[in-house]
């Protein structure tokens, strides 16, 4: 049975996190190619892949090399988004 397909957030989320389990959670600058991110999303659709990096760019959870994007590497603020959320304190 096929996955359903994933929301636009859910998406960006898992392009974040595919990207940061590619570079062996390192911290940032650790690169990784937007080819291997496409084969561990198993998505053919380099649209879309294409579309989340542009919206996670803008946002500042990426940064890219090359146009259109060879490489990408999560910033420090991607990695703080893929962060459990920590409980606070009373």
């Amino acid at each position: 049975m096929a996955n359903p397909p994933l929301n636009p957030a859910q998406f960006l989320t898992a392009l974040l996190t595919a990207v940061h389990e590619l570079t062996g959670r390192r911290p940032p600058p650790t690169w990784t190619h937007v080819d291997k991110v496409q084969a561990k999303l198993a998505t053919n659709n380099r649209d879309a892949i294409d579309a989340a990096i542009r919206v996670a760019v803008a946002r500042r959870w990426l940064r890219v090399d090359g146009d259109p994007p060879e490489s990408i590497t999560l910033t420090g603020e991607g990695v703080k988004l893929l962060e459990p959320a920590k409980p606070k304190a009373p």
